[in-house]
């Protein structure tokens, strides 16, 4: 009767063990999700501002070497048509949950951001400088090259090479 004890007493031991092991590799997982963020995830969500204004959505994200540097926002026009593609530093932007983005911007300054048209042969060149650095002025942020020091980093970089 004794071993019949002991082992149940393992046993019981074990599986509390394990189950305790699960449920901590479960809260790695949901904590890991819940601070990536997948392009999939972001392309198709709604960006508001502020006010709670709907925006747009985001329908396309650009990458410059290592990073993702715009969401491309629709707005305006009505069933995707005549809207206008406006891009936003990925920085400008905070991402509330799996179906909002907010970006801290009125309607009407909106309306006079840098934009293109979604049918245009032409889409702005996301690579060349003045026009990202023009870009993140309109919203009041630094590109991602000078953020935390990385534009001296990369000249520092330079001058050893």
């Amino acid at each position: 009767m004794r071993k019949l004890t002991t082992i149940i007493v393992i046993n019981m031991i074990a599986l509390v063990l394990v189950l305790t092991g699960a449920f901590a590799a479960d809260m790695m997982m949901s904590e890991r999700s819940a601070t990536t963020q997948w392009a999939s995830n972001l392309i198709g969500t709604t960006v508001k501002n502020l006010q709670g204004e709907t925006l747009g959505k985001i329908t396309d994200l650009t990458i410059s070497k290592d990073r993702v540097t715009f969401a491309i926002i629709s707005h305006g026009g009505a069933l995707e048509i005549g809207d206008k593609l406006i891009p936003v530093p990925m920085n400008a932007l905070s991402i509330k949950d799996d179906k909002t983005v907010s970006l801290d911007i009125s309607k009407d300054k909106l309306a006079t951001a840098p934009n293109f048209e979604k049918n245009s042969k032409k889409w702005p060149d996301f690579s060349n400088r003045q026009y990202a650095e023009d870009t993140c002025r309109f919203y009041g942020v630094q590109p991602y090259w000078k953020e935390c020091g990385m534009e001296h980093m990369k000249e520092k970089e330079k001058s050893t090479h």
